[in-house]
């Protein structure tokens, strides 16, 4: 495949179940509009080819040569940088692409590829809904998705359809992407998006500037929320009411209130639901993120 000047990536960034989905079907419905590959319908069918994960296995036979199966940890971090590169010089679908890494040094390699990459959309989700969300998708316990969601500087494991990709916790993933206020940086709530997809889907366009007018916005933003049934998911947006204890929900914040409170989580109804004041909630929360930044013990 021949090699042309590099584009710049869009990174759909996100930790695991947050509305990436719903994003990458909004962006491959633009594209169609736009007269991208008009033969091929705007489809979830061809949503991984169009809208990729960076982790795909494809990707490291092309440009490594070898299974991810084959590589060490250390050998898959060296490979990300010259795969995001080669999805900006090389590969044939958009230059949008999905990640769940933390935006961070990996084994002394960027975990994203700056050289390449042109902005970021990350996508958000409440933690609290984030274990109801991994405890129905891999019928797991709530307390088993806690703990994941806690893991400080996690790695999904390497399967055979993706390479081992490194997460963090919920709040390392998300500090990674949010902390620096770059203005190439936006973020999007998976409430607000629930809550109005089409409002949410032109902050999107607008801050990628798809060139899309009113009409073309609202038939791919149409066509993506039939296409995910978005629609109507409102009022149960906080399946964690029904699904946690009050001691679980305490044990979510004791963890993550520092980033629940910069971005609306940690409200008054979560604080009496979990039985802890804001004030032992952030001080927790500081607490172990100062300990854990302390005891860095991955390789850099």
């Amino acid at each position: 495949m021949s090699e042309r000047k590099a584009r710049p990536l869009f990174w759909i960034a996100s930790y695991p179940h947050s509305g990436d989905l719903a994003v990458r079907s909004f962006l491959q419905q633009v594209a169609k509009i736009k007269g991208y590959r008009p033969n091929d319908p705007a489809s979830l069918e061809y949503l991984n080819r169009d809208v990729p994960w960076d982790t795909d296995v494809w990707f490291y036979r092309e440009v490594i040569g070898k299974e991810p199966t084959e590589l060490s940890e250390t050998e898959i971090a060296a490979a990300r940088p010259k795969i995001h590169d080669y999805l900006s010089k090389k590969y044939p679908g958009l230059p949008f692409i999905k990640t769940h890494a933390v935006r961070a040094e990996f084994y002394g390699e960027p975990s994203i590829n700056t050289k390449v990459s042109g902005g970021s959309i990350y996508l958000m989700r409440n933690p609290l809904n984030l274990v109801m969300a991994f405890a129905y998708a891999g019928k797991r316990k709530p307390l088993d998705a806690i703990k994941l969601l806690a893991t400080s500087e996690y790695r999904q494991p390497t399967t055979k359809q993706n390479a081992m990709e490194p997460w963090g916790s919920w709040s390392e993933n998300v500090k990674s992407w949010t902390e620096a206020g770059l203005p190439q940086d936006m973020t999007v709530r998976f409430e607000d998006l629930l809550a109005d997809p089409h409002g949410q889907f032109k902050r999107i366009a607008d801050h990628m500037r798809l060139g899309v007018d009113e009409k073309e916005l609202k038939k791919a933003a149409d066509e993506a929320i039939k296409t995910l049934g978005i629609e109507g998911k409102k009022a149960s947006s906080d399946p964690w009411k029904q699904g946690l204890t009050p001691a679980y929900a305490r044990s979510v914040l004791e963890v993550h209130a520092q980033q629940m409170a910069r971005f609306g989580y940690l409200t008054n109804e979560v604080l009496n639901f979990a039985e802890i004041d804001r004030d032992t909630a952030l001080r927790s929360s500081a607490a172990l993120s100062q300990l854990q930044a302390a005891n860095v013990n991955v390789a850099h």
